[in-house]
């Protein structure tokens, strides 16, 4: 695994009280964080709001990170955490959060995919059950290795490899189902 040296030049800024350092690592991953975060909470707002949470540990616990690792391995599992903690504590969504739901994670994903301007590939991704759409978001979007998704996701490698076999199968079909022309190489 290679570190992300900017990161960590980043961070090591932050440790030595640069809040410029931290505020270069903010800027770069809350969007993905939040995106990340929506897969598990199904709310736009509430994974604005453990963003913001997990990005307050950091400041808060910055001696926890450890500069031999990925800060967005790190991040991410923070946030996992904090939506899992989140859904915990809540009971039930009435219909009118789901609804909010959908019209709010429409948004983000139209900021965050707009220069691909791929709707087709977002509705045939909104099909898939939420393990395959977490796992898809990691490898495929956020472009990390099988190693870090499993620490996010708490699974082996041979466990990561055979979901996203899976996941890449099943949005394949969805991808046809939408429309999309699929062509194989």
């Amino acid at each position: 695994m290679n570190i992300n040296m900017e990161d960590r030049e980043n961070y090591i800024a932050f440790l030595q009280g640069d809040m410029q350092g931290f505020e270069r690592l903010v800027i770069k991953y809350k969007d993905h964080l939040i995106y990340f975060l929506q897969t598990y909470v199904k709310n736009i707002t509430v994974a604005e709001d453990l963003a913001q949470d997990v990005f307050v540990d950091v400041l808060i616990y910055k001696e926890r990170f450890q500069l031999e690792k990925q800060f967005k391995t790190y991040l991410f599992t923070i946030g996992k955490h904090k939506a899992i903690d989140f859904l915990r504590k809540q009971r039930y969504f009435t219909s009118m959060e789901e609804i909010e739901w959908l019209e709010d994670c429409q948004q983000l994903e139209e900021v965050l995919f707009q220069k691909e301007n791929n709707t087709l590939l977002l509705t045939a991704l909104h099909q898939l059950k939420r393990e395959y759409r977490q796992i898809i978001t990691l490898i495929d979007l956020e472009e990390m290795s099988y190693k870090e998704a499993g620490i996010i996701l708490e699974k082996t490698v041979p466990q990561i490899k055979i979901l996203i076999y899976r996941a890449r199968k099943s949005l394949k079909k969805q991808l046809i189902k939408v429309g999309y022309c699929y062509e194989e190489q």
